[in-house]
């Protein structure tokens, strides 16, 4: 997403409260003007600051506020998920190999009966 600021804007900003971590990034900023008429014959002419831009909303303790600090733009399409397990890659992990171990059951089935 793109976002349109009057002022420039830090990469990441971070505001707390009640345990709720508000993060908001804004990386590739980029100084436009913009030219559009007024009433009569006159015309405005305003200037603007447009990132790409991402807010993350979560847990203060689930949102990898650090890294996000580090590596902003890794985090521009990031959404926090409530229902994402603590650890990911562990989980994702644990799957793959109670999927094998089911492939594998259901082979040695298969082959046993082909072997006959």
């Amino acid at each position: 997403m793109r976002a349109r600021f009057t002022n420039q804007q830090p990469p990441v900003s971070v505001v707390a409260r009640d345990g709720v971590s508000y993060v908001f990034i804004c990386i590739n900023e980029e100084f436009k003007t913009e030219t559009y008429p007024d009433m009569g014959d006159g015309k405005t002419q305003e200037s603007y600051y447009e990132y790409d831009y991402n807010e993350i909303v979560g847990p203060a303790d689930k949102i990898p506020i650090d890294d996000i600090r580090e590596h902003p733009d890794q985090y521009i399409n990031y959404a926090y998920n409530a229902s994402d397990p603590p650890d990911a890659n562990a989980y994702t992990d644990k799957k793959i190999s109670e999927l094998k171990a089911q492939i594998d059951a259901d082979l040695a089935s298969i082959y046993k009966e082909l072997a006959k």
